[in-house]
C-alpha cells in the first residue's frame, strides 16, 4: 500500500483508553508435529491485520495481542492450507499450538489490490504471492528471477545480471506496471522501471495483482501492481549471514538482523552483489541498505521504513545476433550507474472496534548517469506522496474505505532543455480522491468495489528555442472504477473469481519535451477478467484458468510521413492496441516432502489501427501485427522436495518465438523472430546444524545458448555455491 504523510497528533487525540496488550506464544507445526518455519501469524480484526509476525525456525512464536472485539488469529504457510482460530481460542491461555494440514496453497492475509486488508484467497483479482520461506530456499540473488515463475509476467532483460530489465506484464508496455517497495512507489516519472537492482536478500514476499489497478494505487497502474516487502522486525532476535561465490566472478555477501529493543521492532539488512560477467565490460556490482523501524502501543502503531541501493555495470551492447551486418566490436566504454532510495512512513490507529484511521508518506529518489563514447549524460527522478486514509467496519458483512491522496514527481535529463540549453525540471503534481467497498455474503461471495478520481496538473514548460513552444499549465482529470468479485461455489473445492477495472499511464519527460503538443493526455488501459479455480483429489491439486482481455486507448504516438494528417502535432493520444489470452496455474502437494507449482500463459496481442483513419498503425508498424516483445507462449514449473537436512528445487521457464526489433536500430533497421528457449535450474540445500546451511545452485543448468532479448545473449551454464547462518532464539 501507498506510504504517505500526515498529521498523527490528530489521530491521537481520539484513540480510545482502557486497551491493554498480553503476549501470545505458540508452535505451527504440519499433520506430523514437525515445525513450520516461516509461517505467517496474523491477529485480524474487523478493519484489518491488528499485529503480525513469522514463525521461527522450530516452529515457535510470539505476539502481542490487544483484547479486541471479534478479533482472529490467521496462519499462513507455504504449501499448507489457511487456518483461523477463534478469539475464544486466543483467551483460553498464552500458549497456542496451531497445526497445518498440507494443501497446495500459497496465502497471505494482507496483499496488494485493495485498500482493505484482503486475504488473496477471497480477492476477485489475479494475485499471486512468492513468501518469504520460498525466498530463502531458492537461493535467487535477485529478486526479478523469484517473479519469472509466475502467470502472465513476461520479462525482458538485455544480457547479464545487472543489465535493464524490464516486465511486460499481461500484454502491456513496459510503463504499465505500478513497482512499490514496502509501499512506496518507485517507477520512474512516466512509467518505466528496471528490475534487475532489487537484491532478493532485502526483500521478506512479494505480492503480484494482475489487471488494472489505478482505482487502487492511482498512475502507472495500467497492467497490475508489485510490492515487494522488504525484511520486517520480528519477536525474537534473528541473525541471517550469507556468503556466496561462483562462476563469472561472482560473489554474494548478506547480513540482516532483526529483534526488539526498548519496544520499537528493528530489522537491517545489508548485502552486496558483484559478477564479472561473460564478456567485457559486463560487470554488475551492487550495494543495498535496508532499515526498518515500528512501535505499536494499544492499538496504535507505526512504521518507517528506509532503502538506499547504489550499482553500477557495463554496457557491451548488442553483441549476440547480428541480422544487419552492423557489429563493430563490443563496447567497452558505456557504463550506468544507480543511485536510487525509498524511505516511508504509516501511522496507523484504531480509534474504535469499527474505525481506522491511517496516515501514509513517502519519499523516492533516483540519480542515474551513463557514460558512453559520445560522453556523460545524466537523470533524475524524484517523487513525494501524502495519504490520509479512514477504514470503517459499517457491519461484519461491509466495509468501506475512503481517502484522499496528494503527490508531486518530477524528472531531469541531459537531453531535456530550454532555449538557453539549459537542463530543467518537468514536474507533474497529482491529487486524488478514493471510496472502495467490501461486501462478505454467507462466507462464500465476497465483492470489491470501488472508485478512484485523479486531478493531474503539469505545470508550464518552457519553450526549447526549436520545436516545442511554450506550454502553459494544465490539468486533466480521470476517473478509475474497479470491481472484483468471488463466489466460492463448493467450500473447499470450486471458487470463481472475476474483475474489471481501468488504468492510466501519464506522459513520461521526454514525451511531453519532444512534442509541440501541449495537451498530450495520459494512455488509457481497459481490463476485464474471469476464472476458475478448483481442487482435486482431496484437496491435493489446486487447478486455476483465467481468461483476460485488455485494451489500450489513447497511446502516445510520433507522427509524421503518412502520418501526419492525423494531427497538427508531431505527436498525438492516437495510437491503438488489445491483448487477451489465458493464464493456467496448477499446484500439487501429495505429501510434506514434495511440492510442485507450474504456470502457463497463451497470449495474443495486435496493434490496431489510429485514431483517425483504419488503415494506419504508428510507424513502422502495420495494423494487425503482433506486440514485440510479448511471447504468444510461456510458462513455468517449479518442483521442491524436502527429506530431512536436504531440500531440493529444480525449476524450468520457457518461452516461445517472439516479434523483436533490430537490435542496434530498433524498429526503423526491421523486425526479426527470436526463437525461443527453456531455462532449466537446480538448487540444493543442505543443513549442517546449528542453524549453518550449505548450498548450491547450477542456473541454465542445460547450457542453453538464448537471447531473453533479442541481440543480447544470455548466460551460459553457471555454478554458485554458498553457506547461510541463521542464530535465532527459536533456532
Amino acid at each position: 500500500m501507498r506510504h504517505n504523510v500526515g498529521a498523527l497528533a490528530a489521530c491521537c487525540l481520539f484513540f480510545p483508553a482502557g486497551l491493554f496488550a498480553s503476549q501470545v506464544k505458540g508452535t505451527v507445526t504440519d499433520p506430523s508435529g514437525a515445525p513450520v518455519g516461516g509461517a505467517q501469524i496474523s491477529v485480524v480484526s474487523r478493519l484489518g491485520v491488528e499485529a503480525q509476525t513469522v514463525s521461527a525456525m522450530n516452529g515457535s512464536f510470539e505476539l502481542d495481542v490487544v483484547d479486541i472485539p471479534d478479533s482472529r488469529l490467521v496462519v499462513t504457510a507455504l504449501g499448507f492450507s489457511t487456518q483461523t482460530l477463534s478469539t475464544r481460542t486466543l483467551a483460553a491461555g498464552p500458549s497456542l499450538a496451531v497445526r497445518l494440514e498440507i494443501a497446495p496453497q500459497v496465502d497471505s492475509v494482507r496483499v496488494v489490490g485493495s485498500t482493505i486488508d484482503v486475504p488473496a484467497s477471497m480477492q476477485g483479482g489475479s494475485v499471486s504471492i512468492v513468501p518469504g520461506e520460498e525466498i530463502r530456499q531458492r537461493n535467487e540473488p535477485y529478486a526479478m528471477d523469484l517473479l519469472r515463475y509466475l502467470p502472465g509476467m513476461a520479462f525482458n532483460q538485455s544480457g547479464a545480471p545487472g543489465s535493464v530489465a524490464s516486465l511486460f506484464l499481461r500484454g502491456g508496455n513496459s510503463n504499465f506496471s505500478l513497482v512499490e517497495i514496502d509501499g512506496v512507489p518507485v517507477n520512474a516519472f512516466g512509467g518505466s522501471f528496471d528490475f534487475a537492482h532489487i537484491p532478493a536478500e532485502a526483500v521478506e514476499s512479494i505480492d503480484v495483482i494482475r489487471g488494472p489497478q489505478s482505482s487502487v494505487y492511482g498512475p502507472y497502474a495500467n497492467s497490475g501492481a508489485i510490492n515487494f516487502t522488504t525484511r520486517q522486525p520480528g519477536a525474537v532476535p534473528e541473525l541471517d549471514v550469507l556468503a556466496e561465490g561462483g562462476t563469472f566472478g561472482e560473489h554474494r555477501f548478506g547480513i540482516t538482523g532483526s529483534g526488539a529493543v526498548a519496544g520499537f521492532g528493528i530489522a537491517a539488512s545489508v548485502s552486496r552483489i558483484d559478477t564479472g560477467g561473460p564478456v567485457q565490460n559486463s560487470d554488475y556490482h551492487n550495494q543495498d541498505a535496508l532499515l526498518n523501524v515500528t512501535r505499536r502501543f494499544a492499538r496504535q502503531s507505526i512504521s518507517l521504513h528506509a532503502d538506499f541501493d547504489f550499482n553500477n555495470v557495463g554496457e557491451p551492447g548488442p553483441w549476440g545476433s547480428d541480422p544487419k551486418d552492423t557489429f563493430t566490436g563490443i563496447d567497452t566504454i558505456s557504463r550506468e550507474r544507480n543511485n536510487f532510495g525509498d524511505f516511508g512512513l504509516h501511522y496507523e490507529a484504531d480509534l474504535s472496534a469499527r474505525v481506522r484511521e491511517e496516515v501514509f508518506g513517502s519519499f523516492f529518489v533516483d540519480n542515474s548517469g551513463f557514460a558512453s563514447p559520445y560522453g556523460a549524460s545524466f537523470s533524475k527522478d524524484m517523487r513525494w506522496q501524502g495519504e490520509a486514509r479512514t477504514v470503517v467496519s459499517v457491519t461484519r458483512q461491509y466495509t468501506t474505505a475512503f481517502g484522499v491522496s496528494a503527490g508531486r514527481e518530477e524528472t531531469k535529463n541531459t537531453f531535456i532543455s530550454d532555449a538557453n540549453f539549459e537542463t530543467f525540471p518537468i514536474a507533474r503534481t497529482d491529487l486524488a480522491a478514493y471510496w472502495e467497498n467490501r461486501f462478505e455474503i454467507g462466507g462464500r461471495f465476497f465483492l470489491n468495489a470501488g472508485v478512484r478520481v485523479e486531478w493531474i496538473r503539469t505545470p508550464a514548460v518552457p519553450t526549447d528555442g526549436y520545436s516545442r513552444p511554450f506550454f502553459p499549465a494544465n490539468t486533466v482529470s480521470r476517473a478509475n472504477p474497479k470491481v472484483s468479485a468471488a463466489y466460492v461455489v463448493r467450500p473447499g473445492a470450486t471458487r470463481l473469481h472475476a474483475s474489471f477495472g481501468t488504468g492510466i499511464r501519464p506522459p513520461s519527460g521526454f514525451e511531453i519535451a519532444f512534442t509541440d503538443n501541449p495537451q498530450l493526455k495520459p494512455e488509457r488501459t481497459r481490463s476485464v477478467d474471469a476464472g476458475l479455480e478448483q481442487k482435486l483429489f482431496g484437496n491435493l491439486l489446486l487447478l486455476d484458468a483465467t481468461y483476460f482481455y485488455n485494451r489500450y486507448y489513447d497511446l502516445i504516438v510520433t507522427l509524421g510521413g503518412s502520418l501526419a494528417q492525423l494531427s497538427r502535432y508531431q505527436s498525438a493520444n492516437l495510437a491503438n492496441s488489445r491483448a487477451q489470452g489465458a493464464e493456467f496455474s496448477a499446484a500439487l502437494r501429495p505429501g510434506r516432502r514434495l511440492f510442485v507449482t507450474g504456470s502457463y500463459t497463451l497470449l495474443g496481442t495486435r496493434i490496431l489501427s489510429l485514431d483517425g483513419d483504419t488503415s494506419l498503425a504508428p510507424l513502422p508498424f502495420q495494423v494487425g501485427q503482433p506486440l514485440t516483445r510479448r511471447p504468444r507462449n510461456s510458462g513455468s514449473i517449479v518442483a521442491t522436495y524436502t527429506r530431512g537436512r536436504v531440500t531440493a528445487d529444480a525449476t524450468g521457464y520457457f518461452r516461445g518465438k517472439t516479434l523483436y526489433e533490430e537490435p542496434t536500430y530498433g524498429a526503423t533497421g526491421g523486425l526479426f523472430w527470436n526463437p525461443g528457449f527453456a531455462n532449466v535450474g537446480i538448487n540444493l540445500n543442505f543443513a549442517l546444524g546449528h542453524g549453518v546451511t550449505a548450498y548450491g545452485s547450477l542456473r541454465n543448468a542445460l547450457d542453453r545458448h538464448y537471447e531473453e532479448v533479442f541481440g543480447y545473449p544470455s548466460p551460459r551454464l553457471n555454478f554458485v555455491a554458498g553457506l547461510k547462518w541463521k542464530i535465532s532464539k527459536g533456532q
